[in-house]
């Protein structure tokens, strides 16, 4: 490898002694630009690069959401649908966060003894328990929203607008795509 890559001026592409274009530098950017310039991409390479995402993803959600409301991935998916629209029933939450219903009522009752959510049963079904966000939880919960919404808008940074444009369609055709794998 020349000595010239620190001294490159922007556009300039690194050359080995005989005058050949050298290779990107090793890590992870060169390993995701390699497969796709030999244009030999296929389901392994695009199910390692969405696992990475899937994984950095939750990895990103989940830090510094003890110190941005206090709450855990799994309580905030619990949590969501909440903070649009007050006293839903158990098992709604827990099919929107994709638990059983036992396990969003343990959840729950966690959640109600730290002063996140109340629990009622419904005035006109008694077998129905309704939640609702505490003042407090909705705090909570606006606040680990508002951080995740600023560390991502700072990320999408990095893109230009055409490509923040492509990103959203891809993103809702593999998403579609994904779901559908689920049905048929």
């Amino acid at each position: 490898m020349s000595d010239r890559r620190n001294s490159l001026h922007p556009g300039e592409q690194p050359t080995s002694d005989d005058g050949r274009p050298e290779d990107p530098a090793p890590g992870p950017a060169a390993d995701r630009d390699r497969p796709a310039a030999r244009g030999g991409i296929g389901a392994e390479e695009i199910s390692q690069a969405a696992d990475a995402l899937f994984f950095a993803m939750r990895r990103a959600r989940t830090t510094g959401a003890e110190h941005y409301g206090g709450l855990s991935l799994p309580q905030v998916a619990l949590l969501e649908p909440l903070a649009t629209e007050p006293d839903l029933p158990v098992g709604r939450l827990a099919s929107s966060a994709d638990v059983s219903v036992p396990t969003a009522t343990r959840m729950l009752q966690q959640l109600e003894s730290k002063g996140v959510v109340v629990r009622r049963r419904s005035s006109e079904d008694e077998r129905r328990v309704l939640v609702s966000l505490t003042d407090d939880g909705a705090q909570r919960l606006a606040l680990l929203r508002g951080h995740l919404r600023e560390r991502q808008a700072r990320a999408y940074e990095a893109f230009t607008p055409a490509e923040r444009a492509l990103l959203v369609t891809l993103l809702h055709r593999l998403t579609d795509l994904v779901a559908d794998t689920g049905t048929g």
